[in-house]
């Protein structure tokens, strides 16, 4: 049975996605609103299982965490791409993204202050995320709040 993992993904904002957009904090939650459903582009195999977390990391203008994806299936190689040859599809937790986009996380208020690539996120961490995300333990519940039920990357809408 797999747990739960919660992860930060780094994003370089100054680049552009396979969409031609910026890939700013603006873009993402338009992405949650509008297409959730996304691809992560990786430049290493990363032990990502569906149900995972991915605490997405802005790292300019403003260093912060501002949007939260799931991941849908394993990630799967694909060499035609030497730079980022590991993709994970994922979909946009849109309430949680817009609730992140409102009060992001400032990379000052996490326990890892240098995030690079991708990397599981700390384990006194994730309360903070889960507040700015309204993301609230029901009373009884089990496991990491918000579990859905039912190097920089690159985004791939």
């Amino acid at each position: 049975m797999h747990v739960m993992q919660d992860w930060i993904y780094c994003v370089n904002p100054t680049l552009a996605s396979a969409g031609g957009e910026p890939e700013t904090k603006e873009y993402v939650r338009e992405l949650a609103a509008t297409r959730p459903e996304m691809v992560l582009c990786l430049a290493a195999r990363r032990y990502l299982e569906p149900g995972d977390r991915i605490w997405i990391y802005f790292a300019t203008p403003v260093k912060e965490i501002a949007a939260l994806t799931v991941v849908a299936a394993v990630p799967k190689e694909e060499p035609g791409d030497a730079r980022y040859p590991w993709k994970v599809s994922t979909v946009l937790n849109a309430k949680a993204t817009g609730a992140l986009y409102d009060r992001p996380v400032p990379l000052a208020a996490l326990a890892n202050q240098h995030p690079q690539g991708v990397i599981r996120a700390k384990p006194a961490d994730v309360p903070l995320l889960e507040a700015h995300a309204e993301l609230l333990r029901e009373p009884g519940q089990r496991g990491p709040a918000g579990a859905e039920r039912g190097r920089h990357g690159r985004l791939s809408p």
